[in-house]
């Protein structure tokens, strides 16, 4: 093994979410380890300075643009970087930057690593597949779940022994004692009265396939004036206007908030009674049902894909029928009308998934490459 081994990860920018925060967890967890240097590279975000604070450098890449130009020039940045630092491995998070990571490494004999996050569209069509394939040329691919393992293995034709499955972590000490002041501050910040109010809360970009507008359906079955429900996350505009004109349809401005910008989501989730998790495509891991039980709180998430390793039915949470909003709100009635407390067990499965153990995991790929 080398005495020092400089990664950098690369992804299309630094803003909230999944992908996001587990680049930003694996650097902050290198940058402590004395054998590795850690690197980022993206088309910038609000997370940028989250590295800077901690002396980790970023290289700024437009690898929000796509289409091939953008490709080959990124391609020549990253041969210059790569050249410039002596990195040693590119971990690859995303397509678009995929393709320009495998290629410059191709040119340069650097070793490249991919981790198969998302759940892609289109992988049935030959082209789209090809497109989307590139997350597969890592050696090894990473993926966050058995379920996509199995989903690589059939769709994409890529061997198992070249498949890694690690289970993306959280620190869980993030979402312990938190402070009464951080919860007060979001109360007064989306003006809940948690004396007389429940809070439901969905945490995620605003996608259709995040299934935001099952809730929307869901609360107007529920029917409860007292309820306050947040959906949180930033994404598609249009999306988020047709979510608008669905809460006017049903007459729930009042009990609705879209916030695209919540700096403290520990805070979030002890503010909430419960956590929805409503996507209508499988999340390959989903962090917030994880999120949910190490904060203690009720999980209600749709019933297919990693959720399915993540949460245990009628213990840690609940599953809904995928895309079915009339189950939805029946689980969310169920829940609140029978003082549903699933938290000693929530805490105590939520360790299965501790940062900790995703480091440990991720270091050794790292230091056996």
């Amino acid at each position: 093994m080398k005495k020092q081994i400089r990664v950098l990860q690369i992804l299309p920018a630094l803003n909230i979410g999944g992908v996001e925060q587990g680049t930003l967890d694996t650097v902050l967890f290198l940058q402590k380890q004395p054998n590795i240097i850690p690197f980022v590279a993206s088309s910038g975000g609000k997370k940028v300075q989250d590295l800077e604070k901690n002396n980790i450098q970023h290289f700024y890449i437009p690898f929000n643009w796509k289409n091939p130009f953008a490709i080959i020039i990124n391609t020549f940045i990253l041969i210059f970087i790569i050249l410039l630092k002596k990195i040693d491995i590119i971990h690859a998070r995303s397509r678009i930057p995929a393709w320009s990571g495998y290629i410059a490494c191709y040119i340069t004999g650097t070793k490249f690593i991919t981790t198969f996050h998302g759940y892609y569209s289109g992988y049935k069509n030959s082209i789209k597949n090809k497109f989307n394939s590139i997350m597969t040329y890592g050696s090894p691919t990473i993926v966050p779940s058995k379920f996509m393992k199995l989903h690589l293995e059939k769709y994409y034709n890529i061997y198992s022994n070249n498949i890694k499955v690690i289970y993306r972590g959280i620190d869980l000490e993030k979402f312990k004692n938190i402070a009464q002041s951080r919860i007060d501050n979001l109360k007064n910040k989306y003006k809940i009265d948690t004396s007389i109010e429940k809070v439901i809360t969905l945490p995620g970009r605003l996608a259709i396939w995040k299934g935001q507008d099952l809730l929307v359906k869901a609360a107007n079955l529920v029917k409860n004036k007292k309820y306050k429900y947040l959906l949180i996350g930033n994404g598609n505009e249009n999306y988020k206007q047709q979510l608008n004109k669905l809460i006017e349809k049903f007459n729930l401005v009042n009990n609705f908030i879209i916030d695209e910008d919540c700096d403290d989501i520990p805070a979030l989730y002890q503010l909430s009674d419960i956590i929805i998790s409503s996507s209508r495509k499988q999340e390959t891991f989903g962090r917030v049902a994880i999120e949910a039980q190490a904060s203690g709180k009720i999980i209600i998430a749709s019933n297919i894909g990693g959720s399915r390793e993540t949460v245990i039915n009628n213990h840690t949470g609940l599953f809904f029928k995928n895309n079915n909003y009339i189950d939805l709100a029946e689980k969310i009635k169920y829940v609140i009308n029978n003082k549903i407390d699933y938290k000693d067990l929530a805490l105590k499965n939520s360790k299965n998934f501790c940062i900790n153990l995703y480091n440990k995991n991720i270091r050794k790929i790292y230091c056996e490459s």
